[in-house]
């Protein structure tokens, strides 16, 4: 797991560069108490703990899907089809235009989040802003659904939540700065950013096509290891000595034919 969590975590800190065009105009409107710096960062703690949470649920929930697929044992290829889903994303506006990916923004969604976010921060509870974390972590988002996409070759719920912890983590010092320095941002300096984004995210592309070619090599490309609840029928002559014993052992189901 230490190749998934490694490229979730740098997703995150690649996501800051995405935060920093996208983020900006959030972090300026939270109701941050500035009498002191202690105070802005709690709050701003409180926000982004809130979102990182959500963040976990969403990889917990997805993470079944990795799961099914797991016990199927077709793991690998879907690593590589991530991995390569991962890389045409980050080059979508060149390849395609923006055409193919249009009607993933989920404005439904988006509304919904949008209203409720409104409603808490016309309140004055002392969770609003951790509250109000954990509804921007619904927003649409493209890195956030690529760490989603990364998070199922997990395999497992437990594993495909910690995922998103760790590209949670990764957004968090883009984030505080963000809150800090969100009016300097310049526009042009924005779009420098946007032009670098595609590479940075290809990178992480190519590391989970890498972990999914099973090339044995530790930490870059671990071999996958068999599902553990997964059958193995075989089918072995009467005279055999393996038919002795418990023949449902390791979790083989054994046959005995006269040959």
């Amino acid at each position: 797991m230490f190749s998934l969590f490694t490229s979730a975590f740098l997703l995150g800190i690649i996501a800051n560069l995405h935060c920093v065009g996208m983020c900006g105009p959030i972090a300026l409107a939270l109701p941050l108490n500035r009498s002191s710096k202690v105070e802005i960062i709690v709050g701003i703690l409180q926000y982004n703990f809130g979102r990182i949470l959500t963040y976990s649920i969403l990889g917990y929930i997805i993470g079944f899907i990795g799961l099914g697929i797991h016990l199927i044992g077709i793991l690998q290829w879907v690593s590589i089809t991530a991995g390569i889903g991962i890389i045409v994303y980050a080059w979508r506006k060149y390849l395609f235009q923006g055409i193919l990916f249009q009607h993933l923004r989920f404005n439904f969604i988006q509304k919904f989040t949008s209203k409720k976010m409104g409603y808490i921060l016309r309140n004055n509870h002392p969770l609003k802003l951790f509250l109000f974390g954990m509804l921007n972590g619904l927003l649409p988002c493209g890195m956030v659904y690529t760490a989603l996409l990364i998070s199922i070759v997990a395999g497992n719920p437990i594993y495909s939540s910690f995922s998103l912890f760790f590209f949670g983590l990764g957004t968090l010092p883009g984030m505080l700065l963000i809150s800090f320095f969100a009016q300097k941002i310049t526009t042009r300096f924005r779009g420098k950013i946007n032009k670098m984004l595609p590479f940075f995210v290809t990178i992480i592309g190519l590391l989970i096509v890498l972990r999914g070619l099973n090339l044995n090599i530790p930490y870059l490309s671990p071999k996958t290891e068999t599902p553990k609840n997964s059958l193995d029928i075989k089918i072995i002559p009467c005279h055999s000595t393996m038919m002795f014993g418990n023949p449902y052992s390791n979790n083989n189901l054994r046959f005995c034919v006269n040959i």
